[in-house]
Order: C-alpha cells, then structure tokens, then sequence
C-alpha cells in the first residue's frame, strides 16, 4: 500500500515547515508521497517546500483559492497513492503515525478513517483548553479525542484517510465549508462504504485560533449541521441539539432567578467546576482548566446559537441552505486552472530496509552525514558583532541574528496570543499586531515583567532556531548571533563561542552616532548587560573590533581553525 498525504495550506509557510519537519521523523519502513496545494496563498510555502526537496518526495502546486475541500481533492486527483491521508497544515504527526494507520488498516480494513488530536507541551495554554473543550468526553463525549463508543464514525478532515477508489466514486469533498468532511461521510455510508475511528493514529493539532476566531469556528459548525440533517435527515441525532439545549436552559435558568428558583444555575456552577478540575488535573495547569470553562462556554453558546440560527432559517423560514449562509460555501470553477506554479521533488525518501539492500546490491558505503557546528556570536551593545556577523554572511556562513528573527517569532499568531493573555489585550493593535512600543513600556525596569516575557518568546525562538538549523545542515558551520547569549542559555546550543569587544568609549562613540540616544542612557544600557570581562571569560575567542581591516583577518583566522577542527 501506498500513502499519498494530501496537505492544503492558505498563508501558512511555517506551519507546513513544521508539518514537514514531523514527517521527516517518521520510523515507516515504506516510502510514501506528499502533495501539498497552496490554496492561491499571498504567501506562499515554496521556499520552505524547497528546503525538503532532497529528504522528502513532495510535489507541490500554486491554484487559485477554492476552499480547503475542493484543494483536497484537486490533491487527491493529482496524487499517485491508492490510499490518500488528508492533514490540516496547523498538525504535527507522531513518527509512528503511519505505522500505526497501515497496521490498522491490515487488521481491519476500511475505505475510510479518522483519527483524535491531542496538544504537545508547547502549545498555548488556550490551544490547550480549546483542544480539551473539542476532545473531552465532557463536552463531545470524547469522539475526536479517541473514544471507540460510537456507532458510525464520521472522520473529520485534519486528520483522516480515504481509499483512491472510494475517493473516486464519492467525488470527494463538497463545497461547504465547515462540514465537508461529515458530508463525505454520509455519502460514503450511502455508497456502502464503512468509516472507523483510528484511535491510536493521532496528530497534534494546534488549533490557530484566539477566543474570537474559536466562537466564530464553532457557530459554523452549529450553522453546518442542520444542513446536512436537512440534505441527509435519515442521519440525523437528537444529540444534535444538545449545545442549543443547553444554552436554552441556562437563559432558563437565569430566569428562574426572579422566583428566587436557583438549582438550574447550581447545576451549570457544578458543570463547570468538573471541567475545572478535570482540564486542571488532564493538564495539570489550573490555569488551563480556567481557559477551559471559557472555550466549553464559548463552544456551547457559539455552536448553540448558530445551530437555532440554522435550524430556523433552514426548517421553518424554508430558505436555501446556499441562501441562507452564503458563507458556508466556497465556489468552485468546475475546470480549475490547474496551478501557477508546479513543483516535483521525486527524490524517494529512503527507508532504512531500502538503504540497507542498496548497499549490498551496489556495494557501496553510505557517506557519513556530518554534524554542523554551531558556533554562538555575542558582544556587548556597541561592540560591532553585527559588522562582524555580515562578514561572515559575505563568506558564505549562514548566520541566525537571534533579535531580527525573535521580532518575527513574536509575531505568530500564538505568541501573540500567549503576549496577550500575560500583558493585555490592549497590546494588540486593531490589525492583530504587536504594540511594541506599549510591550517596551511595560517591561522596561520590571524583571518580573521582563521574566514573563522572556519565558514566552525564548521556548519560540529556541523552536524557530532549531528548525534554521535543520533547514541549513549543508553547511559546516552555522553562526548563531545574540546580544543575550549567555543569559538567555543560548550558549549550551552552540559548539564554540565567539566575543567581539571594543574599548568602552569606542562604543559608546558608535551608539551616540547610530541611535537618538544620549550618553548616560548608553552606559545604563551597557551596565545591565554582561561586563566584557565576564564575557570573554565564558568564550572560546576573542575579536577585538577598533579596526575593520583587523577585525576581518581575525574572523578569517577564527574560521579557518573552526574549519580545520
């Protein structure tokens, strides 16, 4: 059997770097393909996608933008596989994965799977209760976080699989947007195809979304099943109804205040006190069970309210589904433009079984991969280490300048978020960016504050620097540059280290003439940093910057004995 793995993405070129950087670890002993389709992104994955050309058989395609049930299946029509798996490009998967769904599928085959999702350590904490809110047996009676106890299983599309042949006959997903994947399902049981819950073939999913896009995620799922029970009414449950029935009851309950009548609203006190302690004990964060009553409450009152919504403009106002929720339903050009761009990496990933028999076929010894080594850049403010690091750049060495990179990673949607939740949401401006002038203020001589921060954006920029490293393996050296060193414990991921000082008032000459500053400032910034003594103690060598003539013949030195180490 052969996998194909089918991945839309729309604006996600980290996202799929880190997808692609999971699969890279898988333990399956076969090969297997990855099709990838940007779904008309205005930023596009390509540069990442090239990052993989050698380690991964991927192709990839540009088309213009039809939702992510109509790129899935434009992915499956282009694949070779006889089995298609369907992820999200916000999953991480296991290196087991695979494995465990080719064991399934001897065991007890299906044309049809879907797998639960569970969050790693390094999600936000309201990444964390939104996955508990969609996985609790509390909430949706834990189907998506693996539970077998369900009579026909309806697999959801992050983390799902189908055969060619099945994916043929259905013609795949339709154009609604949420709920193609329950659509596809209903057809394929119609078809007489079977569907099964994988439960041990899971995925970390990480959910991009804040409280305002959760709340506006889940009233389409409300708006998306009466819908389908209107196309498919044979399907229908009554546990359906059951976020609306809640909301109905507690505004009930509320009501019932007036008479002084009070149980109803002790009995939703008692519901959510059991969330809070079963989400604090699961996630062993009192603070995530705190996150999780919010994201319970906003599933149930989202998915509540949009299921009445629904159910009364589809069942009684007797509207069009089409009509009534244009923004459910993608269109779709029935002969797409096939893509801008196309690009094939064929290179097939060589298993362990497969390199073991080409060495005995071709008597030949594999070369020996060689570890980069990492060498840490650091100075104090004013020593010149940025001239010193484009240097090395113009020599060809890749170098990671940790604060030009560590502005960019506080800028991802789940830093941000994590920014917020600590400092403020006034921190956000209106365009869903970062205020750092407002960000600046608050840390600005508070090390409490300053702590916090830290301990949200180095685990990031450590995570980021690590995904650098994998992208640039080829080269022998990789220099990593940071004013914060030694304090951020960047250090201990470096092989050697490098300093580069100056005389004191050389750089404070060069911060006057760089920066709208004035002296007493320079020297404040200057004493809350490392002393150079102290520096250059901790460091394997030394670059004194006063000439740049010299400087130069001392990077050069310094090179060529890391070269020949």
């Amino acid at each position: 059997m052969y996998f194909s793995i089918i991945i839309p993405v729309y604006n996600r070129p980290d996202e799929i770097n880190e997808l692609l950087e999971s699969l890279l670890l898988s333990t399956y002993s076969n090969n297997f393909e990855i099709v990838i389709v940007e779904d008309g992104s205005t930023i596009t994955c390509e540069e990442v996608i090239k990052k993989f050309k050698d380690k991964l058989a991927i192709s990839y395609y540009f088309k213009a933008n039809s939702g992510p049930g109509d790129s899935r299946n434009f992915g499956m029509k282009k694949a070779k596989g006889d089995y298609f798996i369907i992820f999200d490009s916000d999953c991480i998967i296991p290196n087991n994965y695979l494995t465990e769904v080719e064991k399934e599928l001897k065991s007890n085959y299906v044309d049809c799977f879907g797998g639960p999702d569970k969050a790693l350590k390094s999600f936000s904490n309201i990444q964390k209760a939104i996955n508990f809110s969609m996985t609790s047996f509390l909430t949706t009676g834990g189907i998506r976080g693996g539970s077998e106890k369900i009579d026909k299983f309806q697999p959801r599309s992050f983390n799902m699989g189908i055969s060619k042949k099945a994916f043929q006959e259905s013609k795949g997903f339709g154009n609604i947007h949420p709920g193609e994947d329950p659509d596809l399902s209903i057809r394929l049981w119609k078809l007489g195809y079977q569907t099964r819950l994988f439960s041990s073939a899971f995925v970390y999913h990480k959910r991009r979304i804040d409280w305002d896009k959760f709340t506006l995620q889940v009233s389409k799922f409300g708006k998306a099943r009466p819908i389908l029970n209107h196309w498919y009414p044979e399907y229908s449950k009554l546990t359906y109804w059951l976020p609306s029935l809640f909301v109905i009851g507690f505004i009930i309950s509320a009501g019932l205040l007036l008479i002084l009548f009070d149980w109803g609203l002790k009995l939703y006190f008692l519901y959510f006190l059991i969330i809070f302690i079963v989400s604090s004990f699961q996630n062993r964060n009192p603070l995530i069970g705190l996150f999780s009553i919010v994201a319970v409450w906003k599933q149930f009152v989202g998915y509540g309210f949009g299921f009445l919504k629904s159910f009364f403009k589809i069942n009684i106002l007797r509207k069009k589904p089409q009509e009534a929720f244009p923004e459910l339903f993608f269109k779709i050009n029935p002969s797409p433009v096939e893509t801008e761009k196309e690009l094939f990496f064929e290179k097939k990933r060589e298993t362990p079984i497969q390199k073991s028999v080409d060495k005995v076929k071709n008597k030949i010894v594999e070369p020996v991969v060689t570890k980069s080594k990492i060498i840490g850049l650091t100075g104090g403010i004013g020593s010149g280490k940025t001239t010193v690091a484009k240097y090395l750049i113009s020599k060809g060495i890749p170098v990671y300048i940790s604060d030009v990179e560590a502005k960019k990673v506080m800028e991802f949607p789940e830093i941000i978020s994590e920014i917020m939740q600590t400092f403020g949401s006034e921190l956000i401006t209106s365009n869903q960016t970062l205020n750092r002038e407002k960000l600046a203020a608050i840390v600005f001589n508070a090390p409490e504050k300053l702590k916090q921060l830290n301990a949200i954006v180095h685990p990031a920029v450590k995570k980021h620097f690590d995904h650098w490293v994998v992208a640039h393996q080829n080269h022998p050296i990789l220099v990593k540059e940071a004013a914060i060193l030694f304090e951020s414990g960047s250090y201990k991921d470096c092989d050697k280290i490098i300093s580069v000082s100056a005389p004191l008032e050389l750089r404070i000459a060069r911060v006057l003439k760089r920066d709208a500053t004035t002296k007493e400032k320079v020297m404040q910034r200057i004493n809350n940093q490392l002393s150079d003594k102290e520096r250059i103690a901790r460091s394997d060598y030394v670059i004194i910057n006063e000439n740049f003539e010299n400087t130069k013949k001392q990077v050069d030195e310094i090179v060529n004995l890391l070269k020949n180490r």
